[in-house]
């Protein structure tokens, strides 16, 4: 996770922090990176101390997570706690769930560099102070320098997995929802509204040629 403000609590000899974690052995050191496990070594050595992992329960605001064992296709979305998205059923999926994507074969760091852009820049669009208009570019343009990094992730996902992953494209035009529905895939120009669009949807837009999705504009 990123950009996260952690509440530390003084106990003996230590500190305690919750964490989130989609599941119990989520931290644990095969379900981390060579280099989270590195850091963790270098802290435990430089400060003389070691990390103690104790379960205390489920997350009163979103209870169990369900991982799905089936991946029907998945969607490159910044999220809570994974950027990774199975489409069907949008549950979150682990980074560590899925092989390395990272050109060095030991990490996450293609996706992780881009979710920490994606972040950095829709925070700067929400203050709607610096830089709005070209942080909204960034966010919704399929051709932005922003979501090449992020297709270019979803390529490396997909050849490692065998799994179809789109990039979802955010989407914020005052143009009302009749001519937002009529709107064309941007990089291909075919259609690619879902025909079994409900308001519950997380997505109103699939194109399956060019890996893309994206949402009704809420800016009514």
């Amino acid at each position: 996770m990123i950009n996260q403000e952690w509440q530390y609590e003084p106990i003996e000899d230590g500190l305690s922090l919750n964490l989130f974690c989609p599941e119990k052995a989520s931290y644990s050191e095969k379900n981390s990176t060579i280099y989270g496990n590195r850091w963790k070594k270098r802290i435990e050595e430089e400060l003389e101390c070691i990390f103690e992992f104790k379960y205390i329960g489920l997350d009163p605001e979103f209870g169990k997570t369900i991982i799905p064992q089936k991946l029907d296709f998945l969607i490159l979305k910044a999220a809570r706690f994974s950027p990774l998205i199975e489409g069907e059923s949008m549950s979150q999926i682990p980074l560590y769930k899925i092989p390395y994507t990272h050109h060095d074969g030991q990490s996450y760091n293609d996706i992780n560099f881009w979710e920490d852009n994606y972040q950095q820049i829709e925070g700067l669009w929400y203050n709607s102070v610096v830089g709005e208009r070209w942080t909204q570019s960034q966010l919704q343009n399929h051709d932005s320098d922003l979501s090449k990094q992020g297709r270019d992730c979803c390529r490396k996902i997909e050849e490692v997995t065998g799994v179809p992953t789109y990039y979802f494209l955010f989407n914020y035009r005052a143009w009302g929802q009749k001519k937002d529905k009529e709107r064309k895939c941007p990089n291909c120009g075919q259609n690619w509204l879902s025909q079994d669009l409900t308001l519950n949807d997380h997505f109103a837009f699939k194109c399956d040629d060019c890996r893309l999705v994206s949402e009704l504009s809420s800016n009514k």
